[in-house]
């Protein structure tokens, strides 16, 4: 395999984890290993990703700016001959003595060179489905952040669809496929039973009305469907839920206690039924248009809003469909003036003949 990528970390504000330039996230473009391990090809590969966040700093100026080594901490710079000190005292005018005060560094040694995060997260790498073209675009759509609001799920974020917003052309795959947890900490916000983490996908009527367009109202506005078929419509909406009660029912068994049939297990309308984990499949997008869909279950007025957008153009744009039919009839007319210049040399007294003498 081939060495390991090294890059230089981009920047990213202090304390925001991620939060990088312009306000856009950092992140690494992950090209996946193709045919070197065996278990590509035997579609039984379980991997384990490590992810750790360290910090090493490299705070010049104090306490002497004069000395040569004043930067970067290591293990040579020890007791008395280090550069950096736990809290130190700095004075604004050591040499006026009326003019001057001292005043105490926040200077934290223990955090100059640290690990903060640790983390291991195991996922299955897959093989191309069988029958899937070798040349066909596949895309994954998942779900990231976790359980709770802004404060409660730092650093991590709130749900939301990733890629937020997919750029895709007609005849493309989307696989749609996302995890959650179990053992979110106790007492974060957010709907259904406690700790756990559930998404569906139903589309919206528009990009501003936060309501699920039903079949119904999809066949009375003529608007175009995400799910063609309205059992896949269903499956999404309802993520494989098994043995599902009417809410009424749910309600009814919960002393008619709407906070205790929220997180009932057994409310499907919920989601609080399903599975953390839902593989819906690749699904072919044979409709060009853009389409608006939402997860039910965390849209939450008050911290977060689970929202996506999926936009499928044609093969080709507009302009490139439109240079392709001037080609072609260039080509044509090209095509069509050389048979008809072979057609007058060979018969010179024809009309075609004459028309070509005459110009």
């Amino acid at each position: 395999m081939d060495a390991p990528a090294c890059e230089e970390v981009p920047w990213s504000r202090e304390n925001q984890l991620g939060n990088g330039a312009n306000g856009h996230a950092n992140m690494f473009n992950w090209t996946l290993p193709k045919g070197v391990e065996s278990c590509v090809d035997d579609d039984t590969c379980v991997c384990v990703l490590r992810l750790r966040y360290n910090i090493s700093t490299k705070e010049e100026g104090y306490p002497d700016m004069n000395r040569p080594d004043t930067g970067f901490i290591d293990s040579s710079n020890n007791g008395k001959e280090s550069v950096q000190f736990q809290n130190p005292l700095m004075k604004t005018n050591e040499s006026d003595a009326d003019l001057t005060t001292e005043l105490e560094m926040a200077s934290d040694t223990s955090q100059f060179g640290r690990t903060f995060q640790d983390r291991t997260h195991t996922w299955v790498l897959r093989k191309r489905p069988s029958g899937i073209s070798s040349v066909a675009r596949i895309y994954n759509l998942n779900v990231k952040g976790k359980r709770g609001n802004i404060v409660q799920t730092y650093p991590a974020t709130e749900y939301d669809f990733i890629p937020q917003y997919l750029y895709i052309r007609l005849g493309d795959y989307i696989h749609f496929q996302w995890t959650g947890c179990d053992q979110n900490p106790a007492g974060n916000a957010g709907e259904g039973t406690a700790q756990t983490d559930r998404s569906n996908v139903v589309q919206m009527i528009n990009a501003h009305a936060s309501l699920p367009a039903t079949d119904a109202w999809l066949k009375a506005n003529k608007k175009k469907v995400l799910f063609q078929d309205p059992k896949l419509r269903l499956r999404f909406a309802m993520i494989d839920q098994p043995n599902c009660l009417p809410y009424a029912q749910v309600l009814a068994n919960n002393n008619n206690n709407a906070g205790n049939a929220d997180a009932d297990p057994t409310n499907c309308a919920k989601l609080n039924a399903g599975s953390r984990y839902f593989d819906g499949g690749l699904i072919k997008m044979n409709l060009t248009g853009t389409f608006h869909y939402m997860s039910t279950r965390n849209h939450n007025f008050s911290n977060r809003d689970q929202k996506g957008i999926i936009y499928v153009s044609p093969l080709l744009p507009g302009w490139a469909i439109a240079l392709l039919v001037v080609g072609a009839v260039i080509c044509f007319g090209a095509f069509g003036i050389a048979l008809a210049m072979i057609y007058a040399k060979q018969y010179p007294h024809s009309s075609v003949a004459n028309l070509f003498s005459k110009m």
